[in-house]
C-alpha cells in the first residue's frame, strides 16, 4: 500500500515484546492496526485451552473483527519485534478503506487469507472438511 492509503489515523513505534491487547479485552477506542514495519503475533484460543500462532508480517490489517462485531477482543496480540503500526478507531477505517480501494482490497484479501489458514488447521476438526462433509 501506499502512503496515501494512510490516512485518518495514525503511526505508532511499538517495542518488541509489547502487548497490544488481550483476548477479552473491551473495545474502548475499537482500534484497528495496520503494519507497516515489523513482526505481530494473534494468538488464537482454541476450546480445547490450546494457543494457536499466527505472525503477520509487513502488509497485513489486523483487529478489525472485534470493532465490527462491537465485542471484546478474541485475540491476544503482541509485537515479537520492534514494529511501525498505523491505527485507526472503526470510524476511521471505515472512511480511509472508502476512499482507498487499495486498502479495501488490502482487508479483503488478508481476511481471505486468514480464514484459509484456519480451515486449512481447523476445518477437520470442527467438521469443515473431510469424511463429516
Amino acid at each position: 500500500m501506499q502512503e496515501k492509503d494512510l490516512q485518518y489515523g495514525e503511526r505508532i513505534n511499538y517495542e518488541a515484546g509489547m502487548c497490544l491487547y488481550k483476548a477479552g479485552d473491551a473495545l474502548e477506542e475499537k482500534p484497528i492496526y495496520y503494519i507497516i514495519a515489523g513482526l505481530v503475533k494473534i494468538e488464537i484460543s482454541i476450546a480445547d485451552g490450546s494457543i494457536f500462532p499466527l505472525y503477520l508480517l509487513p502488509d497485513s490489517v489486523f483487529g478489525l473483527i472485534e470493532p465490527l462485531l462491537d465485542c471484546p477482543r478474541l485475540t491476544t496480540v503482541y509485537c515479537m519485534e520492534k514494529s511501525l503500526l498505523y491505527r485507526w478507531d472503526k470510524e476511521n477505517f471505515d472512511m480511509a478503506s472508502g476512499v482507498s480501494w487499495e486498502l479495501a482490497l488490502n482487508t479483503i484479501t488478508i481476511l481471505t487469507q486468514r480464514l484459509r489458514i484456519l480451515n486449512a488447521e481447523f476445518g477437520e476438526k470442527i467438521g469443515l472438511v473431510g469424511d463429516r462433509v
